[in-house]
């Protein structure tokens, strides 16, 4: 009979608690460090979705003379960044089984972070994540895109600069920077599915590889020569005023101090100045082609707020200017950060930033069902042999290329019997510095909007590229998948966008259970996608040759690569009375 109003239905009183589970490996870990977490079977349910890893994070970054900057992790991931590989284990008592696995999590929460999102999501991750989300009073005035990485007021990573209008503060160190609370969902197959785990069949063990702190550690949007420049803080003059004969920097000119133009970029107080006390800094022309080099290091003694606007003066006062060009007052010229860098702007090897997890659990939402439930389940895995779990997980298969190559054939040895979709990342493998990352050196030209002026990838590594990509095409079952080569050349040049590639994204997330709710990052977080089958469907990779056929006949690609093949699909989890098998 069909449900009715009329008819009672079986129901189960659930009783839900939380419950904390500590690291087994220690309280404290840095970058590169694995932690473990074991949920034991005397946890008998839980609510997987609703199930958090909670930590506490705390950044430092360089200690020499004019290295201090404020610094966050990537606005979008936040605390997800700081997670490189994951693994989920049956316990020990139930043989150590290996669940799922998937390596370049971050890279892969990356794709759902940036396309399964919308203002009202990137605040609720703000709020847990320690994502961090762009804010009006920190607002570009010349045409910039938006920054989701320029919140100096209420940035979760760093204090926030008092208000006043004489010296702004004692130099920035690592004690300025706070200790950031972060509630991270685990998005992998078991922590992303709705139904309750039968947690005492199989017990779990999560086993976490943090990611190197350079991956993940940015500077502010706001402070960068080589991402956003147009919203730095713009070159007034050295005296305040537009006139005079100290309002120019020349060849031969001693700098003692400098002033920003009031209003531009918002800068209206010292408070809202991104730069801080103990700061390298340097100018450059508004179209970034000079740099104003010095005999002696522009390091910041004082941030002041005046007549004129802020007010930024420097130790030691008299560093002599030794570049060729004029800094003429009032001519668009910005104020940008070297403190991840040596003074001329190249990488500094030294500079190695850091950051220290503490306080780790991961918080189960522990479900009671009942004695009869659990007595029922066991009686009638006794008498049918097997209780069957699925859930929706990921494999990555990783393929890496070089720059040079223009004609790439993937190949990918899947073995899913039941695949959804291919997402492929292809992800900068260029061995930079941290210095190089913190400050986006030589990291991928994304493009952007021309208003940004430059729009170098930040955390490079973690996310896709185009790197100039003319075409790709599926191949498998001895079909070519789709029957056209999908065009990307539009896109890839960063003068338009192609159709096809966006539908292609959209239906292989849809596939994979993300909502792709915003397309905004279809450059900046490249992806090669196919989906496998469409609605509920399900396609089997096994036994058959899949490659994927990329061509770069434009332009020679710039950039060494490591693709993210990150193929999802239901995988099956068998339970036999003490063995527990798993099903790709």
């Amino acid at each position: 009979m069909s449900k009715s109003f009329w008819r009672a239905e079986s129901t189960i009183p659930i009783v839900q608690t939380s419950k904390a589970i500590t690291a087994l490996n220690g309280l404290n870990f840095e970058p590169g460090q694995e932690l473990r977490i074991k949920v034991p079977p005397t946890t008998k349910f839980f609510q997987p979705n609703e199930c958090y890893l909670q930590a506490d994070i705390k950044l430092s970054g360089g200690s020499a003379s004019g290295e201090a900057t404020k610094l966050q992790l990537d606005s979008a991931l936040g605390g997800q960044v700081l997670i490189k590989d994951i693994r989920v284990y049956t316990s020990a008592e139930k043989g150590s089984v290996l669940l799922e696995e998937i390596q370049g999590y971050n890279s892969m929460v990356s794709v759902m972070r940036d396309f399964d999102t919308n203002d009202s999501e990137k605040k609720k991750r703000a709020l847990t994540e320690g994502a961090t989300i762009w804010l009006p009073n920190t607002r570009g005035t010349q045409g910039t895109t938006r920054s989701d990485t320029a919140n100096i007021l209420d940035n979760p990573y760093f204090s926030r600069d008092p208000e006043t209008t004489g010296n702004k503060r004692t130099a920035f160190t690592n004690d300025q920077f706070n200790t950031a609370k972060l509630c991270l969902p685990l998005e992998c197959g078991i922590f992303r599915s709705e139904r309750v785990y039968p947690n005492l069949l199989t017990g779990l063990e999560i086993v976490i590889t943090l990611e190197e702190a350079g991956r993940c550690i940015t500077q502010l949007d706001s402070v960068m020569r080589n991402k956003r420049l147009a919203l730095n803080p713009v070159f007034l003059s050295r005296n305040g005023s537009t006139a005079g004969a100290a309002a120019d920097i020349a060849n031969g000119d001693t700098i003692d101090k400098i002033h920003l133009a009031k209003g531009e970029n918002s800068q209206v107080s010292a408070q809202q100045c991104p730069f801080c006390v103990g700061e390298r800094v340097a100018i450059v022309t508004s179209n970034n082609a000079s740099l104003l080099t010095t005999d002696k290091d522009l390091v910041i003694s004082q941030i002041n707020t005046n007549a004129s606007g802020t007010e930024i003066v420097f130790d030691p006062a008299d560093a002599v200017s030794t570049t060729a060009d004029t800094f003429t007052a009032n001519a668009g010229s910005y104020v940008v950060s070297m403190a991840a860098t040596d003074r001329e702007g190249a990488v500094n090897a030294a500079y190695k930033p850091s950051y220290l997890l503490s306080n780790v659990e991961l918080v189960v939402q522990e479900v009671d069902m009942g004695s009869g439930f659990e007595s029922d389940m066991l009686g009638a895995m006794k008498e049918k042999g097997v209780i069957v779990q699925d859930i929706l997980s990921c494999q990555n298969y990783r393929y890496s290329s070089q720059a040079g190559e223009v004609a790439l054939n993937i190949r990918l040895p899947l073995n899913n019997a039941r695949g959804k979709a291919i997402v492929s990342q292809p992800t900068d493998s260029t061995p930079y510095t941290d210095s190089g990352r913190v400050s986006c050196t030589g990291t991928y030209n994304v493009g952007g909007d021309n208003a940004d002026k430059t729009m170098n990838q930040s955390c490079a590594g973690i996310r896709g590229m185009s790197d100039n990509i003319t075409n790709y095409q599926f191949l498998y079952d001895g079909r070519l998948q789709p029957s056209r080569p999908v065009r990307c050349s539009k896109t890839s040049s960063k003068v338009s966008i192609d159709q096809q590639p966006l539908i292609e994204t959209t239906k292989a997330l849809v596939q994979s259970d993300i909502s792709a709710k915003s397309l905004h990052a279809f450059n900046s977080n490249w992806l090669v996608s196919r989906a496998l089958a469409l609605n509920k469907g399900v396609y089997d990779t096994r036994n058959k040759d899949f490659n994927i056929q990329v061509n770069y006949e434009g332009t020679t690609p710039t950039k060494n690569k490591l693709w993210n093949n990150f193929v999802f699909h239901l995988r099956r989890i068998n339970i036999r009375g003490d063995s527990v098998m798993v099903e790709y």
